[in-house]
């Protein structure tokens, strides 16, 4: 995706950290503690860093079959429906505050959106007070995950709103469906 399309652009100034990589899937993709993927065949991920030294990552799957990227999307959605409850038990057994909140913020015919905000377990989350946003999607073969978090307190950065995660997730399945990367692109 365009780094200006990437949500809060204007106060984020957005950056690639270096060109797409793309690899045989060999192995199940975690993305999150509540969420991995598997069966894809490829796997391409482009990274981002925002003025404010956050990172984003794009994720882009394919599959051998259509049916088999709607099942790995489905099972993406059942884990994150159910990631409020896990993110609650990682914070209680790290004896943290069990505060996590998981949201669904956007639907598209092929995405939805997540957020969630909660005080992280230091893992594959950098610790401490935060929002993550999750954005799937799935298109005939293919499955994109894109996701950042932003830190609680970080200045300048504006808070998403429902019509930003509804314009990012419309943007992420229109260049999905319009060009898919990582079908076209091989390891």
């Amino acid at each position: 995706m365009p780094p200006a399309q990437l949500p809060d652009n204007a106060a984020a100034a957005w950056k690639p950290i270096a060109q797409p990589h793309t690899q045989a899937a060999t192995h199940d993709v975690r993305l999150n503690e509540c969420a991995a993927v598997k069966g894809a065949t490829t796997w391409q991920q482009q990274g981002y860093v925002s003025a404010f030294k956050t990172p984003a990552i794009q994720d882009t799957f394919t599959f051998a079959d259509t049916a088999t990227a709607q099942q790995a999307f489905a099972d993406l959605q059942n884990a994150m429906n159910t990631c409020q409850q896990q993110s609650r038990a990682l914070q209680g057994a790290a004896k943290l505050s069990q505060d996590a909140q998981v949201t669904t913020t956007a639907t598209t015919a092929e995405g939805t959106a997540y957020a969630r905000q909660w005080t992280a377990v230091p893992g594959i989350s950098a610790p401490g007070p935060q929002t993550g946003h999750i954005y799937l999607v799935h298109h005939d073969n293919t499955l994109t995950a894109l996701q950042f978090a932003i830190p609680a307190g970080t200045a300048g950065a504006g808070a998403l709103t429902v019509a930003d995660d509804q314009s990012t997730l419309t943007n992420l399945a229109a260049r999905l469906s319009a060009a898919p990367a990582a079908a076209e692109q091989h390891p």
